[in-house]
């Protein structure tokens, strides 16, 4: 899988474009805002996106959703507990930012444990609740996709309704941190980095 991403407003999130390189099929996570420079990116790769995953329902991840699925026509997935958030937008955060932002419903559910396989590539689920209750990391190969769960030498925030400082920082001890060291970490803000690194120089886990 080759990695492609694109910062969108309202706040820098990073959306990710993960692409089969055999098939030139794709998967878009975390379509947070800016639908003009994700859908400028997808026509650049010329891929055929078969799914949206969603580590988490906030505004900043979910944002593009109604544009990046009109446009594409791909499922969209997101954990059973985050999915009210897409029809909420005071749970999602959307009031926050001056909008009503109301988003279909996902096409499919995923959690803990499952193997999902979209665009002839797999991607493991594991549930990381903390920043939100149905937050999500998914890992594929020597990459794990974040959203907020980590940052680069530091947490995702965990002030928002349902979030649990204490439950954040045991996800990620038993989810990221016993996977192979040299794997590599794409957060949902800010520059990538590895689990060696976040092992050794993240404050919050020490």
């Amino acid at each position: 899988m080759k990695v492609h991403h694109v910062e969108v407003a309202p706040i820098g999130t990073n959306c990710y474009v993960g692409v089969n390189e055999k098939t030139n099929e794709a998967v878009v996570v975390d379509p947070g805002g800016s639908p003009e420079l994700i859908i400028g990116l997808l026509k650049q790769l010329n891929v055929q996106v078969k799914a949206i995953f969603l580590t988490h329902g906030h505004m900043d991840h979910i944002g593009a959703l109604n544009e990046i699925k009109e446009y594409t026509g791909a499922k969209v997935y997101v954990s059973k507990e985050d999915a009210p958030m897409l029809k909420n937008p005071q749970s999602s955060l959307a009031a926050f930012f001056g909008t009503d932002l109301v988003c279909p419903d996902p096409d499919k559910f995923y959690g803990q444990g499952d193997e999902v396989t979209e665009a002839g590539m797999t991607f493991k689920v594991l549930a990381t609740p903390g920043h939100t209750p149905g937050g999500v990391c998914l890992h594929s190969g020597d990459v794990v996709f974040c959203g907020d769960t980590i940052f680069c030498e530091s947490v995702g925030r965990t002030d928002f309704p349902g979030g649990s400082y204490k439950q954040l920082l045991q996800s990620i001890k038993e989810k990221l941190l016993i996977l192979d060291d040299k794997t590599k970490l794409l957060p949902g803000h800010g520059p990538s980095t590895t689990v060696d690194w976040e092992k050794r120089r993240n404050p919050f886990l020490q």
